[in-house]
C-alpha cells in the first residue's frame, strides 16, 4: 500500500473527526500528518480557562475526536493502531495513528459512522417514558468497547450530581471572568465556525426539567417541542467514569464518551452532557465521594432521553476547516 494511498486514508478520516463534541464546541484538537503516520495534540489555546483550568474538557473533547477518527477509518477499511501517550513532547503526542488495511467493518461501526452527522447536543424536554434497563445496558456497552465505563445515577447518587451541578452553576455565575468565557462561546464572531449558536440554545436562559436544571447560557431560538410544556421529563442521568485523572485515561474516556453519543443516536435518545459538577474544586470532590467502582473517576454527566414525538431536527453546530486543524508535515 503506497504512502499516498494512506496518507489520504488519513486526512479523510480527520475531515470526519471534525465532527465530534466538545464543551461549548471549542474544538480544542490538532492534528500533524507526516508521511504514514498522524499525531493528535491537545490545542490548549481553545481550553475554557473558567470552567476547565486542568483541561479535562479538553482531554475528554480530544478522544471524542479520536474516536470519530478509528470509527471513520475502520468504515473505510482501514484499522488504526492507536498509541496514547501524555502530550508532553513531540515523541509523546495525545495520541500516534498508524494504519493498516482492515476487515469490513461491522454493523455497529456503521451505524455509529453514520450517527456523526446527525448526533447533536440536545437541551429540549424528553418525554416522559423512562429508558429501560436494556438500553442503559447497550449504552454501557459502548462504553466498554472504547475502554470505559457507564453508570446509572440514580436516588441519592442522581440528587448529589445534580445539586453538584446547580452549586457549581451558582458559584461560577457570580464571576466575571466565567459571564465573559460564556458570552464569547455563545457569540462568536462570523467566520470563526466554533462555539454555541442560537439554534442550540433555549429560548430562555434558565430550563428545568423536574430536578434537572440546564446550564443558564444566553436566549438562543432552540425550537422545543410544544407538547412538551405539560409532559413530565423522565430522563435519566448517566456518569461515565476514568480509570484515573491522568491524561491518557481522560482521553480513553473521551473515546467512550464519542461511543456513548453515538450509540444513543443509532437508538434515537436526546442527550445533554454538563460538566458543571467537575468544573470546580468543590462539586468536584463532592461527586467523586460516589460509589462508580473501584480507582474509577467520574468525568462528566449526561442527562439521556426519548425525544418527544414532534421535536424537530436540531441545526448542526459549525466546524473549523480542515486546514485550520491539520498540520501536514513533509
Amino acid at each position: 500500500m503506497s504512502d499516498t494511498a494512506i496518507s489520504e486514508a488519513l486526512r479523510e478520516a480527520v475531515a470526519h473527526a471534525l465532527l465530534a463534541p466538545s464543551e461549548h464546541n471549542t474544538q480544542p484538537w490538532h492534528w500533524s500528518l507526516h508521511d504514514d503516520v498522524l499525531d493528535l495534540r491537545a490545542d490548549r489555546t481553545r481550553r475554557l480557562p473558567s470552567t476547565d483550568a486542568g483541561a479535562r474538557s479538553v482531554l475528554l473533547g480530544c478522544g471524542c475526536a479520536l474516536h470519530h477518527l478509528v470509527i471513520a477509518l475502520a468504515v473505510a477499511g482501514w484499522r488504526a493502531e492507536v498509541r496514547h501517550g501524555s502530550d508532553e513532547d513531540p515523541e509523546h503526542p495525545l495520541a500516534r495513528v498508524t494504519i493498516v488495511p482492515g476487515d469490513v467493518a461491522d454493523a455497529r461501526t456503521r451505524r455509529w459512522f453514520a450517527a456523526m452527522t446527525t448526533r447533536r447536543t440536545d437541551r429540549r424536554r424528553f418525554s416522559g417514558q423512562e429508558i429501560g434497563p436494556e438500553i442503559v445496558e447497550r449504552l454501557a456497552d459502548a462504553a466498554r468497547a472504547a475502554g470505559g465505563t457507564l453508570h446509572l445515577a440514580v436516588g441519592a447518587t442522581r440528587r448529589l450530581v445534580l445539586e453538584a451541578a446547580r452549586e457549581a452553576d451558582r458559584a461560577l455565575r457570580e464571576r466575571e471572568d466565567y459571564a465573559a468565557e460564556l458570552q464569547h462561546w455563545t457569540h462568536r464572531f462570523a467566520g470563526a465556525h466554533d462555539g454555541i449558536p442560537a439554534a442550540s440554545r433555549p429560548g430562555t436562559p434558565a430550563v428545568t426539567y423536574g430536578d434537572v436544571d440546564i446550564r443558564w447560557m444566553p436566549s438562543g431560538t432552540l425550537d422545543r417541542p410544544r407538547a412538551g410544556l405539560d409532559v413530565r421529563d423522565s430522563s435519566q442521568i448517566l456518569l461515565i467514569a476514568a480509570a484515573s485523572d491522568d491524561t491518557v485515561s481522560l482521553v480513553r474516556a473521551g473515546e467512550a464518551l464519542s461511543a456513548v453519543l453515538l450509540e444513543a443516536e443509532t437508538v434515537g435518545l436526546g442527550v445533554t452532557p454538563f460538566s458543571a459538577p467537575f468544573e470546580l474544586p468543590e462539586t468536584r470532590d463532592h461527586v467523586r465521594h460516589l460509589g462508580v467502582g473501584a480507582h474509577r473517576v467520574p468525568v462528566i454527566a449526561l442527562r439521556v432521553g426519548w425525544r418527544l414525538p414532534d421535536a424537530g431536527t436540531i441545526p448542526p453546530t459549525p466546524r473549523r476547516p480542515l486546514h485550520a486543524v491539520l498540520t501536514e508535515e513533509p
